[in-house]
This record gives structure tokens, sequence and C-alpha cells, in this order.
């Protein structure tokens, strides 16, 4: 996986926990501040099970969520649109970052199930509509 993220960006560093810190579950995270992406394994087996029904996809399920998490880090708009949602707290706009990170990572993917990766992608932004109508 190191190699695959240095391949599209040698300073982008890729680090590998446990499990996330706080009480949401979640698989990966970008940070712009340090261009890190954390992936948190434990985390990535509970949506992977949740999503899929068992760990069978492990694997291919870990690859997406890097892309996804990759797709963040590649984009050029993020820095505009995340201080345009600071500013405006236009929900709209997390959307269109999640659908930035989303494409890049369609570009960028591995080898892996295409209707699988097309599968968690949408249930990824079908959650973030959900989350933005909530609040």
């Amino acid at each position: 996986m190191n190699e695959f993220v240095s391949r599209h960006d040698s300073s982008l560093r890729l680090i590998v926990e446990n499990e996330f810190p706080g009480i949401r579950c979640v698989g990966g995270k970008y940070s712009a501040e340090d261009h890190t992406i954390t992936l948190y394994k434990k985390d990535i087996e509970i949506q992977c099970e949740r999503f899929l029904g068992s760990l069978d996809a492990l694997e291919e399920y870990t690859w997406v969520i890097l892309a996804h998490e990759m797709g963040h880090a590649l984009d050029t708009e993020l820095a505009v649109l995340s201080e345009e949602l600071w500013n405006t707290g236009n929900s709209e706009i997390l959307y269109q970052i999640e659908v930035n990170a989303w494409n890049i990572a369609a570009e960028i993917m591995p080898l892996v199930n295409r209707d699988l990766f097309t599968f968690i992608k949408d249930e990824s932004l079908a959650h973030c509509t959900k989350r933005l109508l909530v609040g």
C-alpha cells in the first residue's frame, strides 16, 4: 500500500492504526494539515462486515477506503472547498468534497471488483446525503 501511495504522491504518508480514537466508526481519514492518510483496521473490519455481511472481501474493501482517502489527498479543489464549507456551513459543499474524492478514487483504483467499488461509493454517498438531511 505504501508503494501505491508513493506512486501517486511521494510526499503523502500512510499510517495504519488499530482503531479510530473517537466513538464514530471511521475506516480512514485524510489530514491536509500533515498530508497524511490514516487507516483504522478494526473500523474497516466493522464497516466491511456491516456493508458486505462478512470479511471475505476485507482486502478489497481496505483498498477502496485507501483510494477514497487518496482522493481527498489528491483533490486540487479540497482546500478551497474546505474553506468555503468552514465559512458558509453549506452542507452541499461537504457532499461535493466527497464526490470529488470518489471520482479521483475511481481513476486511481487498483484492480478490484468494480461492482464492489461502486457499491461502497454509493453507500458512502447515500450516508453522506442522509447526514446532510439530518443536520
